[in-house]
């Protein structure tokens, strides 16, 4: 349980350099920037809940939740995404983190969520599991593609997205998933200050972004939606020299196409949970389908 002397409030704008100062005493030059910062929590259309825990003027901890409009089932619902948490060095192992967890929680219940949803670290997923009762849906398995030396000669034709104009869900067939309107990826790809490039063929589309994991520079299918054969290869061409890999998350249907451009199974997984508040939580992992665009982090 936390202290009695530390209170956990809203965010408020003043304290933005102090939540951007703890994410990067945490993750270094994963942390989000501070345009990013902006971006993902003033411009998402759908809207965030953001927290911080402090004690005697000083911000020990930050949190928030990413509001997404996700199909689940048949039936288009709130989700609420785990996001951007972190908690001061000499501060960790006072229970601030599941503190902040249940207080938007709470706040998410009462907005009408039907479940909150964790691309779960390893420190913070014993907490997810444990006395947050969260659910395991499962590890979702990245792919990855050396980088050669050499790109294809021949590539497909394709347009540049400048603006997605489409009206309705592009992925409507797909299993639980963010819903991808034009809004949607107008925000989180059109008007991102990080670096994407969109190509468009045959009515399907492709979103590819680089940068710098790990101290290795990667490229990657931030997200593809249609049919990928016209898209992998022209994605090549629009990497930047020095990247070492290009990886993804292809859907099930989409991995003989992905091998036959090179992609392999890596072992890194993503560790996907859940919580149901307002509605079911589905707890197959094949019945869910995300990219790494769907990440705060990718």
């Amino acid at each position: 349980m936390t202290s009695s002397a530390v209170e956990l409030a809203a965010y408020e704008p003043a304290q933005r350099e102090d939540y951007l100062r703890l994410l990067r005493e945490a993750w270094g030059d994963f942390a989000l920037t501070a345009p990013e910062f902006d971006w993902w929590f003033k411009d998402n259309p759908v809207g965030s809940l953001m927290s911080v825990a402090r004690a005697h003027g000083r911000i020990l901890g930050v949190a928030a939740h990413s509001l997404l409009r996700m199909r689940l089932g048949d039936t288009e619902r709130l989700a609420s995404f785990s996001v951007h948490a972190t908690t001061a060095a000499d501060a960790r192992r006072q229970g601030i983190f599941e503190a902040l967890e249940r207080k938007h929680e709470a706040e998410a219940d009462a907005r009408g969520v039907a479940v909150v949803l964790a691309f779960a670290s390893k420190p913070t997923a014993p907490i997810f599991l444990g006395p947050l009762g969260w659910t395991e849906i499962g590890r979702i398995r990245v792919w990855a593609r050396p980088f050669p030396r050499f790109r294809p000669r021949r590539v497909e034709p394709t347009a540049r997205v400048e603006r997605f104009r489409h009206a309705g869900d592009p992925a409507e067939e797909w299993p639980n998933h963010v819903i991808r309107d034009a809004a949607y990826l107008n925000w989180r790809y059109i008007h991102s200050p990080r670096s994407y490039v969109t190509l468009a063929a045959g009515g399907s589309y492709v979103v590819v972004g680089h940068k710098q994991h790990r101290g290795t520079a990667v490229a990657y299918i931030a997200d593809l939606v249609g049919d990928p054969r016209p898209l992998l290869r022209p994605a090549l061409w629009n990497i930047p020299r020095g990247v070492r890999a290009l990886i993804a998350i292809p859907a099930p249907e989409h991995r003989r196409a992905y091998a036959a451009v090179g992609f392999l199974p890596s072992r890194t997984t993503l560790h996907l949970m859940g919580k149901p508040l307002a509605g079911d939580l589905d707890p197959g992992l094949r019945d869910w389908r995300f990219a790494l665009g769907d990440t705060d982090f990718f």
